[in-house]
């Protein structure tokens, strides 16, 4: 069995990778995992992932084909350390944790290369520790010296370069780590929108299929909707519609049709001619139970049952290089301050302001950013301004 260069050219890298991945293995063997550390990793051009211990790598949740993992591409596309949290459960589970990764750089000659992605997974409960530490000024007199644990007055937080939260000081905002920042604290997002520490990009869907059941959780959409039917190959060739088409085809090749008209004494008018197949073929779409050679199927097709609306989704991102960010939120009757710094050499922004729950005055909408129902483009800007296919100037690929 031949293999085509192609074909060939990958397996050998893929080979590589895995002899490369496996002598890191022996040295990650060498050492202990440092405290607060789940595991470490390394994922490679060439499609190979190795975990270490093997207890993680059996409980690895991340895509198993490279190119399809967020932190790998947003890791090679960044010169930085890419923290990427999930999800907290809070029952000791495996998935509570931080990813934190970042591309190997090897130069050869005038060309940079990125082979692999190497990271660790934090711990969230060692790690909150370590954050709290970290902030926290010893012999302090100040009124506040810091991020201390459960401050009443005082919330400090680690956001991503996507608005996502990564770290908090308050335990009730642990469950919210690996959710948009907009729903938790929407006041100082939409601050922090304003500053110009993060902008935002609003993409459209105008193909979002699903079912009625599905409208109020996923897009209740308040326009009208669509609803579509594409008859598929299996009603076109439904057992049921062939046997009628033989029967008539066999017992009656000419039917009768009489068209009554008024012709002088008011006599009927008949005509005959043979019945084609793609006339039953439009009967059977029309009276799919008229005849009962046999009886069409009474199941609905899935696609049938689906409705087609538009969907929005919001993206945020860090809007210039700037790295510090403060000032006031005014309320009706009372102030916070916040300030902001961005982390160098990572993609996670620190934030330390007045707790939310200082000044229950300020009230904003929540800054949704998954995707959610949407009216759609003016038709009046969608005219001035045409959407056309245009294909990029370079293939990315390539």
């Amino acid at each position: 069995m031949c293999c085509c260069p192609g074909n060939a050219k990958l397996v050998n890298r893929m080979l590589l990778d895995a002899g490369i991945t496996s002598e890191l293995i022996k040295i990650w063997k060498r050492s202990e995992l440092q405290n607060g550390v789940i595991a470490r990793f390394v994922t490679t051009d060439g499609g190979i992932t190795r975990v270490y211990p093997k207890s993680a790598g059996l409980s690895w949740q991340e895509d198993a084909e490279t190119y399809e993992s967020s932190f790998y591409k947003r890791s090679l596309d960044n010169n930085l350390y890419i923290f990427t949290p999930s999800p907290y459960s809070g029952e000791n589970s495996s998935d509570d944790s931080v990813l934190v990764s970042r591309a190997v750089d090897i130069t050869i000659g005038d060309s940079t290369l990125k082979p692999a992605v190497v990271g660790v997974k934090l711990d969230i409960s060692t790690w909150m520790t370590s954050f709290i530490n970290t902030t926290w000024r010893m012999n302090c007199s100040d009124e506040i010296c810091g991020c201390q644990r459960n401050h009443p007055y005082v919330d400090c937080v680690l956001l991503d370069d996507g608005g996502f939260l990564v770290m908090s000081n308050k335990d009730q905002d642990l469950s919210q780590i690996g959710h948009f920042f907009g729903t938790i604290d929407p006041v100082l997002m939409r601050t922090l929108v304003n500053a110009s520490l993060f902008t935002f990009k609003k993409t459209l869907d105008y193909q979002f299929a699903l079912r009625p059941a599905e409208r109020q959780s996923k897009c209740s959409c308040a326009g009208p909707t669509i609803r579509q039917y594409v008859p598929t190959v299996a009603d076109i060739l439904n057992v049921g519609w062939w046997a009628t088409a033989a029967a008539w085809c066999f017992s009656k090749p000419l039917t009768y049709a009489c068209i009554s008209s008024y012709l002088g004494f008011g006599a009927t008018h008949c005509v005959f001619f043979p019945r084609s197949i793609l006339q039953q073929l439009l009967l059977s779409f029309t009276f799919p139970n008229f005849l009962e050679a046999a009886k069409m199927q009474d199941e609905v097709s899935d696609a049938m049952l689906k409705e087609v609306c538009i969907t929005e989704q919001t993206q945020y991102y860090f809007e210039n290089n700037q790295l510090s960010f403060s000032g006031n939120i005014d309320c009706e009757n009372c102030t916070r301050i916040y300030h902001a710094e961005k982390l160098p050499d990572t993609n996670l922004v620190f934030i330390i302001s007045d707790a939310k729950l200082t000044c229950s005055s300020c009230k904003s909408k929540k800054l949704i950013q998954e995707e959610q129902q949407s009216d759609g483009p003016d038709p009046c800007e969608a005219a001035r301004n045409p959407r056309y296919r245009k294909g990029p100037d370079i293939c990315f690929d390539s």
